[in-house]
């Protein structure tokens, strides 16, 4: 009995000394994130994921016998799966740093695949801050996509074509000095991946030895922020090859693609007007949802070997946004197809997005009320997409036919 009753004084001791614990040592712990649903009339059948909600850019013409085009079909739709749910933790300290993380879902799956899981994790990271530096590991979306400068459409492809998506593992570490901030970071693939001879995987960039790197620079002078950055990527298509002769023979293989993106961008906010932009001169960024990819350059008919060329592509958009709890919003955004900077052997022998794809260009006014936590809106959306007639060898287009597709989207968030 006299055992029984100091085990419960050491247990109640603890409790207290527990209930004691100082509140910076403390976990916390906060949920939060919006139940959103969609209404969606599309005039023309068009390239997108998560069952349309994803829209990216009009599909091509394609005739029947009688000359009509099988893709001049109008659709509609009603979906609710971009739903979301975030958890916030903070504490305790670490190293002299605060400590926090992040964990984010909804209901979208992943795109491109029929699993009967909706379940997708979109963040999880944790975040070690000191003064003026910030080290962060986990899954965020990728520096291109720069979260103070993207598009503020009610469209979830949220500027895509023209402007990066992509979350993946990283590794980023950011430093403050004064009204300059620095961004380097270490990037994986997982979700939104390369393209390449077995299709889109992240094996490529992990075959490559060389993670996806990046280095950023912000100023905020006054109302403006600006920004420039540039990107590098490594990906290997292939470890081995196989003889275009004898079909026994194999080869192993470390060709890569080395391709390089530069991006500028800008920021102006001032009471309830707010501007921005951003351009991109890019190589092999299909793994951000645009246009993009590489070719083969050359093919040894003996032991299979390849050597690859990346496209180029221009990519740029400008928003404006006014208001408070009413909001008029406009967004323009526009792509070109520059041709690969090596000759192609064949326009079959290319990976990537689009790349028979001259232009793109969308126009997307939108207007917002929101009430407490309430918030309904109506985009229109017109996207048009001019498919190449005739490829050089350069992988560019001397004449297109454009196709066009208009969205009209009604959208309800519910804020928690």
């Amino acid at each position: 009995m006299k055992v029984k009753y100091v085990l419960i004084v050491l247990i109640l001791f603890t409790k207290g000394l527990l209930a004691q614990e100082p509140e910076e040592k403390k976990i916390k712990f906060e949920a939060s994130g919006f139940i959103k649903s969609d209404v969606f009339f599309d005039t023309r059948q068009n390239t997108e994921a998560l069952e349309g909600l994803l829209l990216i850019y009009p599909k091509d013409e394609l005739l029947d016998e009688n000359g009509k085009d099988i893709n001049a079909k109008s659709s509609l739709g009603i979906v609710d799966i971009s739903t979301r749910v975030r958890g916030k933790i903070s504490g305790p300290d670490v190293f002299g740093a605060k400590l926090s993380g992040l964990v984010e879902v909804d209901w979208t799956g992943i795109a491109g695949t029929n699993t009967s899981s909706r379940v997708r994790l979109r963040h999880a990271y944790s975040k070690l801050n000191w003064e003026k530096t910030e080290i962060l590991f986990g899954r965020e979306w990728h520096p291109m996509f720069v979260k103070d400068v993207f598009p503020s459409v009610m469209s979830l492809n949220t500027g895509i074509p023209f402007q990066p998506f992509n979350r993946s593992p990283m590794l980023q570490l950011t430093h403050e000095m004064g009204k300059f901030k620095l961004i380097g970071a270490a990037i994986s693939q997982s979700d939104y991946i390369s393209t390449g001879p077995d299709g889109k995987s992240a094996k490529y960039i992990k075959n490559s030895n060389i993670p996806n790197l990046h280095l950023q620079l912000q100023f905020r002078p006054g109302n403006f922020l600006l920004g420039a950055a540039v990107d590098y990527k490594s990906i290997m298509p292939r470890v081995s090859t196989a003889s275009l002769l004898n079909d026994t023979s194999i080869y192993t293989t470390s060709e890569k693609v080395n391709s390089w993106a530069y991006m500028g961008y800008f920021k102006y906010k001032k009471s309830k007007l707010e501007i921005k932009a951003k351009a991109i001169y890019g190589q092999n960024l299909s793994e951000s949802i645009m246009p993009g990819g590489y070719a083969v350059a050359s093919l040894d008919s003996i032991t299979g070997h390849e050597t690859y060329t990346s496209y180029n592509h221009f990519y740029t958009w400008a928003n404006i946004i006014y208001g408070d709890k009413t909001k008029f919003g406009l967004f323009g955004g526009f792509t070109k197809n520059l041709g690969a900077d090596n000759k192609i052997i064949d326009p079959k022998r290319t990976y990537g997005m689009a790349l028979d794809v001259d232009y793109l260009y969308r126009i997307a006014p939108n207007l917002s009320h929101q009430i407490n936590n309430f918030l309904i809106a109506v985009e229109l959306e017109y996207t048009v997409a001019a498919y190449g007639d005739i490829v050089d060898f350069y992988g560019k287009y001397n004449t297109s036919h454009e196709v066009s597709n208009t969205r009209i989207m009604f959208t309800v968030f519910h804020f928690f």
